[in-house]
């Protein structure tokens, strides 16, 4: 199978970011969702320095020596709304902003290449929290993606 699940590393990891405990978030504002993209890789020791303060955390689980940030996307999504983000490889991640309940936002996750379904789950986010998602193979490493809500 080409590209399939099996591909996927998959994981998940809650943070929190340095802006403090989660609070409620309001559903009238929405909610502000950054999806960073990094490659990580064996081959050499780089770090790229925006993403140290997640190293021994990614380090922790994964046996990767190197972690470049590719790129950084953000969507401002209602609940009930949509956005798509474009990544490495001719994929797209479609990001559906479901709800929100108290301090933690829904969200369903779909990502496409060659608009076929390669990917599909549903994350629940705390205010403020990030989700690390592993993805497929890409150049001589792996994509993994950094899911961030803030209010």
């Amino acid at each position: 199978m080409g590209y399939s699940l099996r591909c996927l590393l998959v994981f998940a990891v809650l943070t929190f970011s340095a802006y403090g405990a989660p609070g409620p978030l309001s559903a009238q504002e929405g909610c502000r969702i950054s999806v960073d993209t990094i490659l990580a890789a064996g081959n050499d020791a780089v770090v790229d320095p925006q993403l140290k303060r997640h190293i021994a955390e990614l380090q922790s689980m994964l046996r990767y020596t190197s972690y470049r940030l590719l790129s950084s996307q953000s969507l401002t999504l209602s609940a009930g709304k949509a956005g798509m983000v474009i990544l490495p490889g001719d994929r797209r991640l479609k990001i559906t902003f479901k709800k929100i309940h108290g301090s933690r936002a829904d969200m369903a996750l779909r990502m496409t290449k060659q608009e076929r379904t390669v990917f599909e789950t549903q994350i629940q986010l705390l205010n403020r929290g990030s989700l690390f998602i592993g993805g497929p193979t890409y150049q001589n490493g792996n994509l993994i993606f950094k899911i961030t809500c803030v209010d």
